[in-house]
């Protein structure tokens, strides 16, 4: 805790994670800086290295989103839907309306005032799926392909790193940072040089996304003042804007999460709808778009399959590396930091309703704003062309001079009262940005403090000024050709994000069935809440808080583990049990005379430890024991005769008779037995065998064994050892075989039963042919292990 960049970070007032966040600062000065000094090399570079992506392996972005819609969809429908984002009594902090708002604003919300017009329209004029431009099937092509751009795949993307934020940070307890997700893998190595890595790379494509984002709005912005207002279009105006929108955004994230995104997220959305809503009533025939919003809803669907997939093969993957690898490439970029923010709002919601909002809210309001500003521009088009079958103005400025950015500007000078409505768009999209920048600083905060506490506001002031640096130094220094480097840089930039969330997928999935386990109704492990070490020292230092509350090592509360474990996640905790316990742990149980005992002395014979769990609770249970005053608080004084010792007639009777009362027993007295055989059984060596025999382990006991194996044996064959070894009447032992009523629960429990119908000799190849089949494999890989 004493390295250079501890200290350095004491000296500048911070309160963050010394490597991440210097890390992280390093590699954005150090971009900034060589776009600064040495344009063109790293232009270049950066060019080379987007053109193979783009062209070369364009189809992992295609195939990886699919699969994160696939993913998405597929765990919602599952039992796991169920489980909620936070504690399972967590209830949503924000209303609806608020929650979309402020979801939409942070996702896809500026991207749509950029886009909106510009790709129809290029899409309309060069329809890359063989139909022929400026026809009606090329118009439902393009607004079919805006559509698949912003509707379900890009918020697939989004959410998938939302839905494994908001379970690792708000279930699990974990530090809100994309490390988290790999808990399930890298164990307590997430506070190490991989996860602290992998933490770094999504803070620097975090501001990256954001940083592309805000370029493109500063160009739009540009373009629309020049439209409005005659202001040229130059570097040096765009640096300005995005001055203005850096110092908005400053403002807005020093009022925190309730005062400053929120309200500009209500009035981002309100401002849009508005916007939205001046084009429906103002187009050349409202009635025709209200019917394109309902046939592109059915011809999106429709063409959703093939959209999925479609890489351009026969164009060697050109329009594809154009347009969806772009798309993609940038939405990942944004996905760690949408991803935490709708996670931090979004708990309380099912993991159902959250895919189903998410995925489905934004996509119809997407394809409502599709359908009227694409349809309309297209529209508006065709009025302006000299003749029909060829393009208009529109389809001029935006696709045969390439100005994108004029696009919506171009498009309401159409409309009335030109010079409002052109101002008010100017407004929504400053607004739109300075929300995304401001919830931005938010989250890159937390990600690099690793709590969501609130840090010194220069750290904010940092992310918030970071972003606006990558901006303008990517602009300032590609001059006219400042679109391609914005998108050369996020392609770049989008490859290992993209693989970062793919593995997210799979990784939440492990987390859900380590802690939901196989039973229902789904009861989940409880996590305590992960501190990174430095903050945890503080905290102690400080004295200001229950330290017992927080843990350094990832661990969960023992005693919450769910009823049916399927998947055990890797902590200290369970390594430090693992390596105290023996290679292989048997659960023996049986009916009276069914053999048992036959069987505990041949697993013995093939080197196992066998032990009474009997014996060892007497052990155990003796005055001035912990576990005895443990017992006693829960079946009451009648257990204890007046000399402290236990009342072992009355304890039988109590577990016999009840179910809940033996399990009770169990949970007090187990754990201690079982640290006893377990000794026990490691004394022996590293691969042992530990044959733990209860007369009474059934369905409705704890299970705690690698294996349970029940011997059982035809009624008339008890009747007749008992006679026989202990001299009983045939009635005395009817009698005694009738009192045992649990044969049936110990079968419901076992994962193996040996039938024990014939002699001594048959009876011990069963045993050695479950020791051969089961045991010796498993002693063998120890051994390997171990060798290794």
């Amino acid at each position: 805790m004493n390295s250079i960049s501890t200290r350095a970070h004491d000296r500048l007032g911070l309160r963050t994670s010394p490597i991440i966040f210097f890390g992280s600062a390093f590699l954005i000065v150090l971009f900034s800086a060589g776009m600064g000094l040495f344009p063109g090399p790293v232009q270049t570079f950066f060019g080379s290295i987007a053109h193979w992506l783009r062209y070369d392996i364009g189809w992992f972005y295609t195939a990886g989103a699919t699969l994160l819609v696939v993913f998405s969809v597929g765990l919602a429908m599952s039992r796991y839907g169920r489980i909620k984002i936070g504690a399972d009594d967590a209830e949503p902090e924000y209303s609806g309306l608020a929650w979309f708002g402020m979801m939409f604003a942070a996702g896809v919300g500026a991207v749509l005032m950029f886009w909106g017009i510009a790709e129809p329209m290029n899409h309309y004029a060069n329809p890359p799926m063989g139909d022929k431009a400026f026809t009606d099937a090329a118009a439902w092509q393009a607004i079919n392909i805006a559509n698949f751009h912003f509707g379900i795949h890009m918020w697939a993307v989004l959410i998938v790193p939302g839905l494994s934020f908001g379970y690792f940070t708000y279930k699990r307890n974990l530090p809100p940072r994309v490390s988290s997700a790999f808990h399930p893998v890298l164990g307590d190595r997430i506070h190490g040089p991989i996860g602290r890595t992998i933490d770094i790379i999504s803070i620097v494509a975090t501001v990256f996304g954001l940083a592309v984002s805000t370029g493109l709005g500063a160009l739009q912005i540009n373009s629309g003042m020049k439209y409005v207002f005659g202001v040229p279009i130059s570097g040096m105006v765009q640096a300005a804007i995005l001055a203005v929108i850096t110092a908005a955004a400053l403002t807005s994230v020093l009022a925190g999460m309730d005062k400053g995104v929120k309200r500009l997220s209500y009035a981002n959305i309100i401002l849009a709808i508005a916007l939205m809503l001046f084009i429906l009533m103002n187009a050349a025939s409202t009635s025709d778009l209200m019917r394109s919003i309902i046939e592109a809803s059915g011809r999106y669907l429709s063409a959703l399959p093939v959209l999925s997939t479609f890489n351009d093969s026969f164009g060697h993957g050109q329009w594809s590396g154009d347009w969806t690898v772009f798309y993609w490439a940038w939405t990942v970029t944004w996905a760690p930091f949408v991803g935490m923010f709708v996670a931090k709002i979004s708990r309380g919601r099912s993991i159902r309703a959250f895919v189903a909002a998410s995925l489905g809210l934004p996509t119809a309001f997407v394809v409502v704003w599709m359908s009227i500003y694409g349809f309309s521009a297209i529209t508006s088009d065709r009025a302006s062309a000299d003749k029909p079958g060829t393009g208009g103005e529109l389809t001029k400025t935006i696709v045969d001079d390439g100005r994108v950015q004029d696009a919506l500007f171009q498009f309401l000078k159409d409309m009335p009262l030109y010079g409002v409505t052109a101002t008010l768009a100017l407004i929504v999209i400053v607004v739109f940005f300075v929300t995304s920048i401001d919830s931005g600083a938010l989250v890159l905060d937390a990600m690099a403090n690793g709590h969501e506490d609130m840090g010194t506001r220069r750290q904010r002031v940092f992310w918030s000024l970071s972003v606006g640096a990558v901006c303008a130094a990517i602009i300032l220094t590609a001059g006219d050709n400042g679109l391609n480097a914005l998108q050369e840089v996020i392609i770049v930039i989008g490859f290992p994000v993209m693989i970062l969330t793919i593995l997210q997928a799979f990784l939440l999935l492990q987390a859900l069935r380590e802690d939901a386990g196989a039973a229902k109704p789904i009861r989940t492990r409880q996590w305590k809440k992960v501190l990174p070490q430095e903050e945890y020292e503080r905290r102690a230092a400080e004295n200001s808080e229950d330290m017992d509350e927080y843990v350094v090592l990832p661990e969960f509360e023992i005693g919450t583990e769910p009823e049916y474990e399927t998947h055990t996640p890797t902590t200290s905790h369970t390594q430090a049990l693992a390596a105290s316990r023996a290679a292989v742990s048997i659960g023996l149980t049986g009916a009276v005379a069914s053999g048992k005992s036959v069987v505990a002395d041949e697993f013995e014979r093939r080197g196992a430890v066998v032990v009474e769990f009997d014996e060892l609770m007497r052990e155990v249970l003796t005055p001035g024991h912990e576990t005895l005053e443990d017992l006693r608080a829960v079946f009451s004084e009648e257990i204890v005769h007046p000399d402290g010792t236990i009342d072992w007639e009355t304890l039988d009777g109590l577990t016999t008779e009840s179910h809940s009362a033996r399990r009770r027993l169990y949970d007090v007295v187990g754990p201690a037995v079982r640290e006893v055989a377990d000794a026990r059984a490691k004394a022996v060596g590293e691969d042992s065998v530990l044959a733990l025999d209860l007369a009474l382990l059934t369905e409705s006991t704890p299970r705690d064994f690698d294996q349970v194996v029940v011997v059982s044996a035809p009624v008339e064959l008890r009747v007749g050892r008992l006679m026989e070894e202990r001299g009983l009447t045939r009635e005395q032992a009817w009698a005694e075989i009738d009192a045992d009523t649990q044969q049936s629960e110990r079968e419901d429990a076992a994962d193996f039963v040996m039938e024990n119908a014939g002699t001594r000799d048959e009876l011990r190849e069963l045993v050695d042919a479950h020791w051969d089949e089961h045991v010796q494999p498993v002693l063998d890989e120890t051994s390997a292990h171990a060798g290794s």
